[in-house]
């Protein structure tokens, strides 16, 4: 991307509404249950500073997945997303087969997960269900003696409200795709996918796609993004009094952030910001998958993981990164990985060898 361009991307995100709800404290317990307490206990109201996205997006270099900044390389790893948002980095891949007409039996399944069946002419789009609508179903007040399964159910909805308003949005800002459902069959096994290298995918497949200039609306969860900017990097920091304020931060422009990332200094960039903070267990990737070269792997998305390069953000001598071009091996996979034309698609057959890896 041509650093002379004024265009701003526009972040997708339609999630901010869900912190305006009163949660059940059932509910509660089993959002925790599925591996999202981190990102409940992070959540506020918070304001997506384009500018501060679209400067970084210049730094981003698609072949490596790492920003190029004057101090060197760095990038969001899967530690950023335990450590920030307590998203398991770990576990099992999502992947399996897409959504397709009539394929299965999409009602009776938000039905028998959500609790309420779909209009499917008003209250869905595109194969997936209108955020307007989860929201609308959140709203609606919860007793205190329900069945076990109507707390799971509301706390199915809100899960879904998280992934695909700020976990794992896409452009279009307003819908879930019901691919989704398909983790939430059983609340016991909910825990076990592996969100944080979900997430991380969807940020890389959006940056990349950014950086190419193919995209004007980003999806991805670039709430993420700016907090790890935030950890990072001193001259991008705002200045506030208590948590409250964090959406209230100043704004300033692309050229503003462009000179910032410019100078930035070595004493001005902090490689390890977690070192020594006191994070909860759920925020600790005790299994240091964090520092694997490997492949990040979400439905339809497929992208590299190359911690091998950041070595100094795990507090790591960094030598010469040893070039493995694992995204292209298949030069045709570069920014391939989507899922136009494709509808009904089994992606864990199409990225088995990535899932095997």
């Amino acid at each position: 991307m041509k650093e002379g361009t004024t265009q701003v991307f526009k972040v997708r995100r339609t999630e901010s509404k869900t912190w305006d709800v009163d949660i059940h404290e059932n509910v509660r317990y089993w959002l925790d249950a599925f591996g999202f307490k981190g990102v409940m206990d992070c959540g506020r109201l918070m304001k997506v500073d384009n500018e501060l996205i679209k400067a970084l997006i210049e730094r981003w270099r698609p072949e490596t997945h790492t920003f190029h900044l004057p101090i060197g390389e760095a990038t969001v790893t899967l530690e950023d997303v335990q450590a920030i948002w307590g998203l398991r980095a770990d576990g099992r891949v999502f992947s399996g087969r897409d959504y397709h007409v009539g394929y299965p039996d999409w009602p009776s399944k938000c039905n028998d997960l959500l609790g309420w069946i779909p209009d499917t002419s008003a209250e869905t789009k595109q194969g997936g269900l209108l955020m307007t609508t989860l929201i609308n179903q959140t709203r609606i007040p919860l007793g205190d003696d329900l069945p076990i399964y109507v707390y799971i159910q509301r706390a199915r909805n809100h899960a879904l409200i998280l992934l695909g308003g700020l976990i794992q949005p896409d452009t279009t800002g307003c819908k879930v795709p019901f691919m989704w459902l398909n983790a939430f069959e059983d609340p016991d096994e909910v825990h076990a996918f592996s969100w944080g290298s979900a997430a991380l995918s969807y940020l890389y497949h959006y940056l990349c796609e950014a950086s190419m200039y193919k995209r004007k609306d980003l999806g991805g969860p670039m709430i993420l993004l700016q907090l790890w900017a935030w950890e990072r990097m001193l001259a991008l920091r705002p200045s506030w009094k208590g948590t409250t304020q964090i959406g209230n931060a100043p704004r300033y422009s692309v050229e503003h952030y462009r000179d910032q990332i410019s100078l930035i200094r070595p004493d001005q960039f902090i490689w390890t910001p977690y070192a020594h903070c006191i994070l909860p267990n759920y925020c600790s990737d005790v299994n240091e998958c964090s520092l694997c070269n490997t492949y990040l792997v979400c439905w339809a998305y497929v992208e590299a993981h190359e911690a091998g390069r950041v070595r100094r953000q795990f507090n790591r001598y960094q030598d010469i990164p040893q070039y493995v071009d694992r995204m292209l091996k298949n030069a045709d996979h570069l920014g391939k990985n989507d899922r136009r034309g494709k509808k009904g698609n089994n992606w864990e057959n199409t990225h088995q060898f990535y899932i095997g890896e």
